[in-house]
C-alpha cells in the first residue's frame, strides 16, 4: 500500500513544489502592490465591507489574473532575465517553461470563473486586464519591447485596478476617486521607467527599446528624474487641497527620494542600479497604506 501512496506524495509535493516558484516569479511584491490598490479602490468610493465572501471572491479574481499575466511576463522574458542575471525560478532554471503555461493557463480560468459572479463592469474589467497583460508581453509587437508603450499599458492596468474595484462597491465613481488613480497611475507610467535602469544589457540583446537603450543611460536618467518632479508636485498639490486625496502627499515626498537615487545611483552592481526601482516599488506601497489607513481612520 504504501509504495502505492508514495508517488502520489511525490507527484504532489513536485506540483506544490512547481505552483511555489510559480509564486515566486509572479513576484511577490508586485502582487502584494496590486491587492492593496484593490483594497484601497472599494474605499475610494465605499466604507467597504471586507467580511462579505463577494468582495473576497472578486479580491481573489482580480489577483489571480494579475498572477497569472506576471507569470506569463516571466515566460516571455526568460532570455532576457537571463542576460540580466535575474535569480527568479524561470531564468534561473528552477521552474521550467512547460509547468509555468500551464499554471498560467489554470489561473486565468480560475479568475475568468469567478468574475462571472459579478454583473458587468468586473467581468469586462478582468478580461481587459488580462488583454493588457498580453499586449504587454505577447507577440512580435509586445509592448515591452517599448519602454513609453510598456509603462503606458502597465499604468492602464494599474487605473484599471482601482476602478474595477470601485465598481464592485459602488454604481458610481467620484471625481476624487478618478483623481487618485490617475496620479498613482501616472506614478507607474513615468517613474516606472526606474526599472530599466541596470537591465540595459539584456534590453539591448532582446531589442527593448526602453528608455536607457533609446536615450542613452544618462539622457534617460534626466528625463526620468524630471518627469518624476512634475508627478511629485501634481501629487503634492492635489494631496494638500483636496482633503480625500490626503495620501497622495506620500508621492510628493517619495519623488525627491527616487530623484536623488536616479541621479546617484549608478554603476556597481545590479543592487546599486537597482535602487531607484525600489524607491519607486516603496514609494506605491506608502501611497497605497497611507490611503488605506486614512480611509480606516475616517
Amino acid at each position: 500500500m504504501s509504495s502505492v501512496v508514495q508517488p502520489h506524495r511525490r507527484a504532489l509535493a513536485e506540483c506544490a513544489s512547481q505552483v511555489g516558484l510559480a509564486f515566486l516569479e509572479g513576484r511577490p511584491v508586485v502582487l502584494g502592490v496590486f491587492a492593496l490598490r484593490f483594497v484601497v479602490g472599494t474605499l475610494l468610493v465605499a466604507d467597504a465591507e471586507w467580511s462579505s465572501p463577494m468582495l473576497w471572491t472578486a479580491g481573489t479574481s482580480w489577483l489571480l489574473a494579475v498572477w497569472a499575466v506576471y507569470l506569463i511576463n516571466g515566460i516571455s522574458d526568460i532570455e532576457g532575465d537571463r542576460l540580466n542575471g535575474s535569480s527568479r525560478p524561470l531564468a534561473s532554471g528552477r521552474l521550467d517553461k512547460r509547468p509555468a503555461i500551464v499554471i498560467a493557463v489554470a489561473l486565468l480560468a480560475v479568475s475568468l470563473l469567478m468574475a462571472t459572479l459579478f454583473p458587468s463592469p468586473f467581468p469586462l474589467a478582468v478580461v481587459a486586464f488580462v488583454c493588457l497583460g498580453l499586449v504587454y508581453s505577447v507577440g512580435p509587437w509586445a509592448a515591452k519591447k517599448a519602454g513609453v508603450a510598456a509603462l503606458a499599458v502597465a499604468g492602464g492596468g494599474v487605473f484599471l485596478t482601482y476602478l474595477a474595484a470601485a465598481h464592485v462597491v459602488a454604481s458610481t465613481v467620484s471625481t476624487s476617486a478618478f483623481a487618485f488613480a490617475t496620479v498613482a497611475s501616472s506614478w507607474i507610467v513615468v517613474v516606472g521607467h526606474t526599472k530599466d535602469f541596470g537591465d540595459v544589457a539584456g534590453d539591448t540583446a532582446e531589442g527593448r527599446r526602453s528608455l536607457p537603450v533609446l536615450l542613452g543611460e544618462e539622457r534617460a536618467r534626466t528625463v526620468v528624474a524630471l518627469g518624476t518632479a512634475a508627478v511629485s508636485a501634481t501629487a503634492l498639490v492635489l494631496g494638500a487641497v483636496v482633503e480625500q486625496l490626503r495620501a497622495l502627499l506620500v508621492l510628493g515626498f517619495a519623488g525627491p527620494v527616487v530623484i536623488v537615487f536616479v541621479l546617484v545611483a549608478r554603476g556597481g552592481d545590479r543592487g546599486d542600479e537597482k535602487r531607484p526601482y525600489r524607491s519607486f516599488m516603496t514609494g506605491q506601497y506608502a501611497l497605497n497604506i497611507a490611503a488605506l489607513l486614512g480611509a480606516l481612520g475616517g
